[in-house]
This record gives C-alpha cells, sequence and structure tokens, in this order.
C-alpha cells in the first residue's frame, strides 16, 4: 500500500492477521448506551423515570379536566384556559415532590400526604360544578380519607 506510511503499515497487517472474535464471549457483557445518556454524567437520570411520568400524566389530565367542568357546556375562553394550566400545573408540582419525597419519613405521614393531595384535588373539581361546600368538602374528605388508607397499606406492605 503505497498510500500508507512506515509505522501505518505494520498496524494494519497486524490487525489483518487478527483472528474474527466470536459473538459468544465469556466476558463482561457491556450494556447498550442509553437513550437519555446525555441528561446526567453517569449515563442514567438522578432519579427513576416515574417519578416524572406519573407527575406529567395526571398534571395534564388534571389541566384538561378542570376547564371541561367549569365551561358548563358554554365555549372555551382564556380563563378557563388559564384555570387549567395552572391547577394542572400546580398538581403536577404536588404530585412530583409526593413521590420525591425521602423514604425515611414514617410511611403514615406520607400517606397523610397523598390523602390531602387527593382529597384537595378532587374536592376543588367538584367546587367547580357549582356544588355547595359543604358537599366538595365531604366529596374531598371521603377521597383523601380512602386515598391515604390506600397507599397507607401501600407504604406498610411494602417496607424493608
Amino acid at each position: 500500500m503505497p498510500w500508507k506510511r512506515g509505522g501505518e503499515r505494520e498496524e494494519f497487517s497486524a490487525m489483518a492477521t487478527q483472528a474474527p472474535t466470536s459473538r459468544h464471549t465469556t466476558g463482561p457483557r457491556h450494556a447498550r448506551p442509553s437513550r437519555l445518556s446525555g441528561l446526567s454524567g453517569r449515563g442514567r437520570l438522578p432519579f427513576p423515570l416515574h417519578t416524572i411520568a406519573v407527575p406529567v400524566t395526571l398534571g395534564i389530565l388534571y389541566g384538561v379536566w378542570a376547564p371541561f367542568i367549569q365551561r358548563h357546556g358554554n365555549p372555551l375562553n382564556a380563563l378557563q384556559i388559564t384555570l387549567g394550566v395552572v391547577s394542572g400545573l400546580v398538581l403536577a408540582i404536588l404530585v412530583f415532590l409526593l413521590m420525591r419525597m425521602p423514604r425515611t419519613i414514617q410511611p403514615e405521614l406520607r400517606a397523610m400526604a397523598f390523602g390531602v393531595v387527593a382529597g384537595v384535588s378532587v374536592g376543588f373539581l367538584h367546587s367547580l360544578t357549582y356544588a355547595s361546600v359543604l358537599r366538595s368538602s365531604g366529596i374531598g374528605l371521603a377521597v383523601g380519607g380512602a386515598a391515604a388508607i390506600a397507599t397507607f397499606y401501600f407504604f406498610h406492605t411494602r417496607e424493608k
């Protein structure tokens, strides 16, 4: 090869004489690089993906549901869109913070926090239907109590 220079010829000839390696090696396997490898220095997200996916999904659903209830069959206006964006964003932030809550906190307090967020959010949605304050509060308390009991059971059955 006339275009190669001295040391490169030897390197090329050494590479050409090596035997092909088997696809089934006994050495350590290397993981495929993640599609999200650029998000942190170690190639992984700094927290589990579900701690982002769940709050975002709940925030979008809540943000669509609130103006749908508020409009009462009338055309959608800017105030209702603002209500949906703000309420969905607030719920998404609260759920994200609850999911990132440290595991060292007592399960009873964590369950109570989940119950409060669930009860307040459902009570607020019910209040958008022009129901009475007592009825909205009662439904919020019922849903919050059920959510607190369910999350308390979940935390206690999975504690280490």
